[in-house]
């Protein structure tokens, strides 16, 4: 494993690390916290679909009842 091209981040801390022989930790911290902001990223977006789905739902029921309005009123 090569951490200057894998983990550029830890590079400062790569001998501590080596010498911890914390390797894999490093790796599987880095693996877990990638899936938790994708996870997060995904929740996000289904969240901003909803409310725009929602937002699209109230303007539709506004033209509907809008339209039964000027139904409603006498014309001339």
């Amino acid at each position: 494993m090569n951490f200057r091209t894998e983990y550029p981040e830890y590079s400062a801390i790569e001998e501590h690390i080596r010498r911890a022989r914390a390797e894999r930790s490093v790796a599987i911290a880095h693996m877990i916290a990638g899936a938790v902001e994708a996870a997060v990223r995904g929740l996000r977006r289904l969240r901003e679909g909803l409310l725009h789905g929602v937002k699209l739902e109230h303007d539709v029921h506004a033209l509907q009842v809008d339209a039964l309005f000027r139904r409603s009123i006498p014309h001339r």
